[in-house]
């Protein structure tokens, strides 16, 4: 199977980003390998789903004001291919290094089209909730929930982390602040907004 090549930026590093969100979840909520088998073993049922996938994600944002507003008139068409395309590569893989940082470009994306990590996160929600009701029939309908879940779980610490670098670096672009700066200083700033207790203490 053709390996897809991994997105570049001059400003964004994607496999980093994917990496680090990755590695920063515990191993048992993470998409792997034997999640990865499982949807290819089931890629036919699965891609059959497709289009009805495709047009129950776009009635439910184009029902809810919020979301609604994210598009531009008479551009649904061609956002439907592209979740199709999306929703092809998510079942086919390669589900590898290059499969990972492509969602990591995902959040930056969504950044400039003024998508909410809400929004998105939601959308993930959708997804896993789609696979549960269109596999009942399947043999192996609780291994593909699973697998779906910890892809959702994973694609969306992907998606948050490109989204919360993008922000950084666009920090530093427009008023020169480093990306290492501007978290010290709004954690240093929600310490005192937030002040915490340490833990057993009253």
């Amino acid at each position: 199977m053709k390996t897809n090549p991994i997105p570049t930026s001059d400003a964004l590093d994607f496999d980093a980003i994917a990496q680090k969100a990755l590695s920063d979840m515990p191993p048992e909520t993470r998409f792997g390998a034997n999640d990865a088998a499982v949807i290819r073993k089931n890629a036919e049922a699965l891609l059959a789903a497709k289009e009805p996938f495709v047009k129950r994600f776009y009635d439910i944002l184009f029902a809810h004001p919020p979301t609604r507003e994210v598009f531009e008139e008479g551009e649904r068409a061609e956002r439907e291919r592209t979740l199709g395309e999306f929703f092809e590569r998510v079942v086919k893989g390669p589900h590898d290094d290059a499969f990972f940082a492509w969602l990591a470009f995902v959040g930056p994306v969504h950044v400039v089209r003024g998508v909410s990590n809400p929004m998105m996160l939601a959308m993930l929600g959708f997804l896993v909730d789609f696979v549960r009701e269109n596999t009942r029939s399947l043999p192996d309908h609780e291994a593909l929930v699973s697998a779906f879940t910890r892809l959702a779980t994973s694609m969306g610490s992907i998606i948050a982390y490109g989204y919360e670098t993008a922000w950084k670096k666009a920090l530093e672009n427009v008023i020169g602040i480093p990306p290492a700066l501007t978290e010290r200083t709004v954690h240093e700033e929600a310490s005192q907004l937030f002040p915490l207790r340490s833990h057993g203490s009253r």
